[in-house]
Formats: structure tokens, sequence, C-alpha cells
């Protein structure tokens, strides 16, 4: 059964692995329905608490879905662990078989359904959950020879103990005939990929670009800088920027 639009569900925390410093990935089984049906870098809300006597509200924390958006039996979350953060308790803590209520699928952080340019990702820590389902599906698209376009995700991060999935990240790049580059803003002296923010070398690449569709995923602070840098140097803010901020 597959939900058709979005609306609540419930699902049951069936695994939940540290896969990286202060990062977990956590496994959802859709229970009723049992199928989701979402596009590649849409998000679901959870509920990450109780109701207590003073507040009948329950809390509520939005995830991008890190599953590819043709298996939407499980969903998978990548998120950041928060010390004594609330939500970040609550999920750590949950006990696998529970089940929990969600709503979903939201967000239009979703690929065009075509490109007339090239296409350009920039993600920041977590962020590049967002991107996984996305390179999922530009490589089916291009298997199926409905998308040609170059394609160059950037994916910054503070050291190499905050990367994770990266055997999986860079398959999927593959598949999509993307150009994967890690930058560190605090790497080691051995580390062989780029270093400062992704910032500068995003838009050091603007000019060898053609046409391009840019797709902005996690810290707010980033994707503010970045939106406002390339709107001055002449790109289209609504045809040709997608963003998410992430908050962590």
């Amino acid at each position: 059964m597959i939900a058709p639009m979005p609306g609540p569900f419930t699902a049951e925390l069936i695994a939940r692995e540290t896969i990286a410093s202060n990062i977990a990935e956590l496994s959802f089984a859709l229970r009723a329905p049992g199928r989701l049906e979402f596009q590649a870098g849409q998000f679901v809300s959870l509920s990450v608490g109780t109701e207590t006597p003073s507040d009948d509200r329950i809390p509520r924390r939005s995830y991008s879905i890190a599953s590819q958006s043709d298996a939407g039996e499980v969903l998978r979350f990548i998120i950041r662990v928060i010390p004594e953060g609330k939500a970040s308790e609550f999920l750590m803590s949950l006990p696998l078989g529970t089940v929990v209520n969600m709503t979903g699928p939201h967000g239009f952080f979703v690929l065009d359904p075509a490109h007339a340019g090239d296409i350009l990702f920039g993600a920041t820590g977590t962020g590049i959950s967002a991107v996984m389902p996305m390179l999922g599906e530009l490589g089916r698209r291009r298997e199926g020879g409905r998308e040609s376009r170059r394609c160059i995700v950037m994916w910054g991060a503070r050291e190499e103990a905050d990367l994770f999935a990266r055997a999986e990240i860079e398959a999927l790049a593959a598949r999509a005939a993307a150009d994967l580059r890690i930058f560190l803003t605090a790497p080691s002296p051995s580390w062989p990929g780029g270093r400062g923010r992704i910032t500068a070398a995003l838009l050091e690449s603007l000019p060898g670009l053609v046409a391009p569709t840019f797709y902005l995923v996690g810290n707010g602070a980033m994707i503010t800088e970045v939106k406002r840098e390339l709107v001055a140097r002449g790109v289209n803010r609504k045809a040709q920027i997608r963003t998410e901020a992430f908050f962590d």
C-alpha cells in the first residue's frame, strides 16, 4: 500500500548505528501503510517525545530521507547527535521495535524534472543525506538516457572523523557520473582532499559551468552566503538555486 499524499503514518525502529563522530543512522520500517512514496530530497516529520500533563503538544523534528526513493519500505535517517539535545536523546534511547508516528513526505527540495545545464550539489555535514537519494535518482536517469549533464558534488565537513558512508556516497556519485569533492576545514596533514569551506570552491567553479542548477543543503549560514554570492554573479535565484537548510 502506498501513501499517495503527505499525511500521518507509523514506522518501527529496526536499526540504529553510530557511523561517525556524533553521527547516527536510524532505520524505520513502514508499518501503516507498508510503503511510502516520496521524491529524492524530501523529508518527514517525526514525533520525538510524549505528552506531558503541562503540555499536550508532542514535539516534532524533521529529517531528510536518506533512503533511495525506489525503496520506500524502510526509511533511513542520518542525524547529528547533539549532547543534551532532546530529539537526540529521544532517538538514541528509543528501544528497537518501538513504533512512532510520522507525517510526510514534505518539502520541495527535489530534483528538477530535467536540467538544461550542469548540476552542482553543495552540502555540509549531514546535509549530504538528502543528496544521497538524489544521486541515486540521477544515476537511474542517466542509465535510462534521461540525464546527460555534468554533475559535481561538493561535501564539506570539519575533519575526517565527521565523514560517514563514504563508500556508499562514492558509489552513488559514480553511478550518477558525478565528480565528488570532499572539503575539510580542520584536516589532518595527510588529508588528500580539499581544504577549507566549500563556499570558495563552489564560487570558483562557476565560470566553468554551463547553465547550472545549484542544490544547496546543510548549514543555513553557508546557504545564505552562497546564494547571495551566486546571485551577485548573475545566477537566477528562482530558476537556478534550490535550498534546504539543516538545523542541527
